[in-house]
C-alpha cells in the first residue's frame, strides 16, 4: 500500500515552549546576507571578563572517507564562551549544533574527523586529550546533560545510586539531599526512587543535580526541555539560571526552541549547513535578524493571533468512540478516569495538558499498547476495539498508526530508513521517496541508519513510516518536540 494524501482523523498531543516570542517585531534582514556557504561569522562578543572557558578556532569537521564534494559537517567555526556567560545555539536539523556541542565535550561523533582547528576547554586541547584526561575533566571542569532523559539514567539504579556512581560510593546522603534541594527536589524520598518512578521534570532536575554536584566550570545542555511540558520547562529553565547566578559556571545550551534560548541565553549563535551564520545578543538577534535564515526561524514561530484555515472535514461518520474509559498507571494512580469522546472521520483533535495528565496514556490505549481497566472503545463501524495489539487484525493495526515522542524508541537502530519504511507496508521505492519528500527529506535518507541522522530527521522518518500505512486514524505524541520551528511549520502543514 502506497502513500497517499487522503484525509485521516488525527489525534494530536502537544506542548509548546515559545513563551512570549510571538510579541517579537522582527526587523528586515540586511542585503549583505552572511548566510551563504563559504562565509564566516565570528561568534565572539566582547564580555566583561577575559577568561575564556571554551575556545574553538577555524574548526572543520568532515565525514571520514567522504568524497571531495561532500560538504563538511562543521566548517570555519570560531566560537568562544567566557566565564559566567550563557550561550544558546540554534539551528535546523542537521545544522551541526549537536556535533558542535559534543565537540566541546571532547567527543568526535562516530564516522567524523576533526580535519583542522583547535578545541580548547579551560586551556586544554580536549579532543587530543587521552580518555583518562577527559574522564578527569568531566564533572570537575565540565558536565553534559544529554537530550534523552531515558538514556541518561541507568534503570536499575536509584537516585542515590546515580550519585554514588558519579561522585563515589562514599558520598554522604546529606550531600545528595543538598544537591537535590538546590534543583527543587525536597525530601529524602527521592533518594530511593528509580528513574521510572520520576516524572520527566524530576528526571531532568536529577540530571542537573548530578551534573553540578562536582561544581564544574562549564555546563553543556542538549535540548534541556524537549521532553517537558511548558510549565515544568519554565521551572527547569529558571532553576538553571538561578544555579548559574549562584555558582558562576559558563553555560552552552543547544536547542531548536527559540523560546528556550531566549529565556536562558545572553548570547545567541545561529547555525546553518555547518556554519555559524549569525551571532549576537539574544534579544537583538531575535528582534532584528541580520541573516535570512535567522529571519526564517523567527517567522516560523506560530502566533496565537494568526488565522488558520478551518478544516471542513469534521462532520463525517464517527470513527472512534470512547465511553467511560478508565486507565490506571500503577496500582493506585488513574491516568484516565471515565473519559467519553467521539472522533469523526477527517477530524483533527488536539489534546493538551501537563505531564501526568493522561495524554500519552490515552493515545497508548487507543493503539493497544496500554490495557484499559473499564469502559468501551469502538472503531470504524462500531466494532469493539481489542485492547491489545495481539488481538487486532493486520488491517486494523494499519488503520491506526502512532508516532511516538522519542523516535529512538521506535526506530530499529540496525535498520536503514528504507528497511524501516518497507518492513510492514510493502511500499515501492517511489512511494518511499514521495512520503519522505512530504516530510521534508530527500531520497538520500533511504540508505541512512538512525545513528546517521539528527533527532529531528529521525522524527520525520517515523512520521513518514506511519503515513505510508495510509491510516484512518493517526495518533501523534509530541511529534514536534524534536523539530526546529521551520520544520515544525512544514510538517504541520503537510499533515
Amino acid at each position: 500500500m502506497g502513500f497517499d494524501d487522503r484525509r485521516v482523523a488525527l489525534l494530536y498531543d502537544t506542548q509548546s515552549n515559545f513563551g512570549d516570542l510571538t510579541d517579537f517585531d522582527a526587523g528586515k534582514f540586511g542585503a549583505g546576507d552572511p548566510g551563504t556557504r563559504g562565509s564566516r561569522v565570528s561568534s565572539h562578543v566582547t564580555v566583561k571578563t577575559t577568561l575564556e572557558i571554551v575556545e574553538l578556532r577555524d574548526v572543520e569537521v568532515v565525514v571520514r572517507g567522504a568524497r571531495e564534494e561532500t560538504p563538511p559537517i562543521l566548517q570555519s567555526i570560531d566560537f568562544q564562551v567566557a566565564q559566567g556567560e550563557s550561550v544558546g545555539i540554534v539551528g535546523g536539523s542537521g545544522s551541526g549544533k549537536s556535533t558542535l556541542l559534543r565537540l566541546i565535550a571532547g567527543v568526535v561523533s562516530e564516522g567524523l574527523h576533526l580535519q583542522r582547528g583547535a578545541v580548547r576547554v579551560l586551556g586544554k586541547n580536549i579532543v587530543d586529550s587521552s580518555a583518562q584526561e577527559r574522564e578527569e575533566m568531566y564533572g570537575k571542569s565540565l558536565a553534559l546533560v544529554a537530550q534523552s532523559l531515558g538514556e541518561s539514567m541507568t534503570p536499575h539504579l536509584t537516585v542515590l545510586g546515580h550519585f554514588r556512581d558519579t561522585v563515589g560510593k562514599d558520598v554522604a546522603p546529606d550531600r545528595v539531599l543538598r544537591s537535590l534541594t538546590e534543583v527543587g527536589l525536597d525530601g529524602d524520598g527521592y533518594l530511593r526512587r528509580f528513574p521510572h518512578q520520576l516524572s520527566g521534570g524530576e528526571r531532568q532536575r536529577v540530571l542537573l543535580a548530578l551534573a553540578l554536584v562536582r561544581s564544574p566550570k562549564l555546563l553543556l545542555l542538549d535540548e534541556p526541555t524537549s521532553a517537558l511540558d511548558v510549565s515544568i520547562a519554565a521551572d527547569v529553565l529558571k532553576t538553571i539560571k538561578d544555579l548559574q547566578a549562584r555558582h558562576g559556571f559558563a553555560l552552552v545550551c543547544v536547542s531548536h526552541d527559540l523560546g528556550v534560548v531566549r529565556q536562558i541565553a545572553d548570547r545567541l549563535v545561529v547555525m546553518a549547513q555547518g556554519q555559524i551564520v549569525e551571532s549576537g545578543e539574544t534579544t537583538k538577534v531575535l528582534r532584528q535578524p541580520g541573516n535570512s535564515y535567522t529571519q526564517k526561524l523567527v517567522d516560523s514561530i506560530p502566533k496565537l493571533e494568526s488565522r488558520v484555515r478551518q478544516i471542513d472535514m469534521n462532520h463525517g461518520d464517527i470513527l472512534l468512540e470512547s465511553r467511560d474509559l478508565t486507565i490506571s498507571r500503577g496500582r493506585t494512580t488513574r491516568a484516565v478516569d471515565s473519559l467519553s469522546f467521539e472522533i469523526r472521520k477527517g477530524e483533527v483533535v488536539g489534546i493538551i495538558g501537563e505531564s501526568g495528565s493522561g495524554k500519552s496514556s490515552l493515545l497508548s490505549a487507543i493503539c493497544g499498547l496500554v490495557p484499559i481497566d473499564s469502559g468501551d472503545l469502538r472503531f470504524g463501524n462500531g466494532q469493539d476495539l481489542a485492547t491489545t495489539m495481539k488481538r487486532r487484525s493486520p488491517d486494523l493495526l494499519s488503520s491506526i498508526q502512532m508516532v511516538f515522542q522519542n523516535p529512538d524508541d521506535s526506530l530499529n537502530p540496525k535498520c536503514s530508513v528504507a528497511q524501516s519504511l518497507g518492513r510492514y507496508t510493502n511500499a515501492s521505492r517511489d512511494d518511499m521517496v514521495a512520503v519522505l519528500s512530504a516530510v521534508g527529506l530527500d531520497q538520500k535518507f533511504l540508505s541512512r541508519q538512525p545513528n546517521e541522522m539528527s533527532g529531528g530527521e529521525k522524527q520525520r522518518v517515523a512520521l513518514a513510516r506511519a503515513l505510508l500505512a495510509s491510516p484512518e486514524l493517526l495518533l501523534l505524541d509530541e511529534i514536534t518536540s524534536a523539530l526546529d520551528v521551520t520544520v515544525q511549520a512544514a510538517v504541520l502543514k503537510t499533515l
